[in-house]
């Protein structure tokens, strides 16, 4: 079956390079689907397969009212009906691949109909704003969307953006023959979550939880990692969560960057998911560059863990409201929960004679934990290092047994 390319710009700016892309892709064997996002100005070029009305009129308005809001407005309108669009058309199977070119405005359009697409479905966004300087949150999201830098403004056919969108073409069409299958299963799949702080302790859990039969799939819980394992729990995907690096509610809570967002820690409890939780790197709160640390930051113990970021030790009375936070998250949940607590130490450089060492901070955080959590979730703390193996051996032990514990009260 030849395959097609859903093409996603403004047709009142970009009708020329839509032109030139539509050729290069059917060169390469593939039909174009063109989404004309645009909510200014008359269209040129090749004519829309998708118009700007329909995706108007999906969003629940018209370009008649569209036309009349401010850009901001616009946007958000038109938004509405990209998402619902661009969702409608892949599940009739009308493409197996999305691209889009544009600026900023054609980026927020775009990436808002490629973010409501399964994992898998190939997504590129050719932009000026994808360079060093720009966040991406907004745009990718949680999404597996690649953002590729334009170089150039994109205005016109040109010896260097030819090379650029050659390149994007190339990319597309092999994404798309490589036909991944953006279904997923979500059988025996536990989710574990790992910083370089905790990877001794989840390789080992992991080992051990791979030998029993189960396959163990890792997050990176840098704000948009943990975001991305609760939608998979949400979606009915993980059947157990080994949460060993909870360290995102600590820049949730004191603007660190590696905030998840306010509903961190809660999915897999009012999921009924099994899970074992542990205070990960919950002892320091992730920052930027040394030298732009506010004094007060500067005062208290430091790690400089590269030039990019430091890690600020969490004061006692952080460790409190830590621990308050979490038990108020954890006493919502609905299936097998269970807190392991490392007495020895809640990351690598928290040993004795290490940057961040502090026992009595840990115990402050351990004590509120413990007096705010509701009788039916257990607590065990384990006398060991978060990275000695007899922790992680603990903790693959302890989820596994809650699995079964579920699994028997199903059948």
């Amino acid at each position: 079956m030849e395959k097609t390319i859903a093409l996603m710009a403004t047709l009142d700016t970009k009708g020329e390079e839509v032109k030139y892309l539509k050729e290069q892709i059917e060169k390469k064997g593939k039909r174009v689907l063109i989404i004309d996002m645009g909510t200014r100005g008359t269209p040129f070029g090749p004519p829309a397969d998708i118009t700007r009305e329909k995706l108007a009129e999906a969003s629940g308005s018209s370009m008649a009212v569209i036309e009349k809001k401010g850009r901001g407005e616009a946007i958000e309108i038109m938004v509405k009906g990209i998402e619902k669009v661009v969702e409608e058309l892949y599940a009739q199977g009308r493409f197996q691949g999305i691209m889009a070119i544009g600026g900023m405005d054609a980026a927020l359009l775009s990436s808002a109909g490629m973010r409501a697409l399964p994992l898998g479905v190939p997504k590129l966004i050719v932009t000026p704003i994808a360079e060093g300087n720009e966040k991406f949150g907004t745009y990718v999201g949680t999404s597996d969307m690649i953002m590729m830098h334009s170089v150039v403004d994109i205005l016109g056919i040109n010896e260097i953006s030819k090379k650029i969108f050659d390149n994007a073409v190339g990319a597309m069409v092999g994404m798309v023959d490589m036909n991944v299958i953006p279904k997923l299963q979500g059988r025996n799949v536990i989710a574990a979550t790992m910083y370089g702080n905790t990877t001794p302790a989840v390789t080992m859990a992991k080992k051990i939880l791979e030998e029993q039969g189960y396959e163990v799939v890792v997050f990176h819980p840098n704000g948009t990692g943990g975001r991305s394992m609760e939608e998979l729990a949400e979606q009915g995907l993980l059947m157990a969560i080994l949460d060993m690096t909870t360290h995102e509610i600590v820049d949730e809570l004191f603007h660190g960057v590696h905030s998840a967002g306010p509903h961190r820690l809660e999915v897999a409890g009012k999921k009924g998911i099994p899970q074992v939780v542990v205070p990960g790197c919950v002892d320091f709160i992730l920052l930027g560059p040394i030298a732009t640390l506010p004094e007060e930051y500067k005062k208290r113990q430091l790690y400089f863990f590269n030039p990019a970021v430091t890690m600020v030790r969490t004061t006692h009375e952080e460790m409190v409201m830590i621990g308050k936070v979490m038990a108020e998250k954890l006493n919502k949940a609905v299936g097998p929960t269970q807190v392991l607590i490392p007495l020895g130490g809640f990351s690598m450089y928290c040993h004795e004679g290490e940057a961040l060492y502090d026992p009595e901070g840990d115990r402050t955080f351990s004590e509120s934990l413990k007096k705010h959590l509701k009788s039916h979730i257990p607590v065990l703390e384990v006398d060991a290092h978060i990275n000695d193996p007899i922790f992680a051996q603990t903790a693959a032990s302890v989820l596994i047994h809650l699995i079964e514990q579920a699994s028997a009260a199903q059948r």
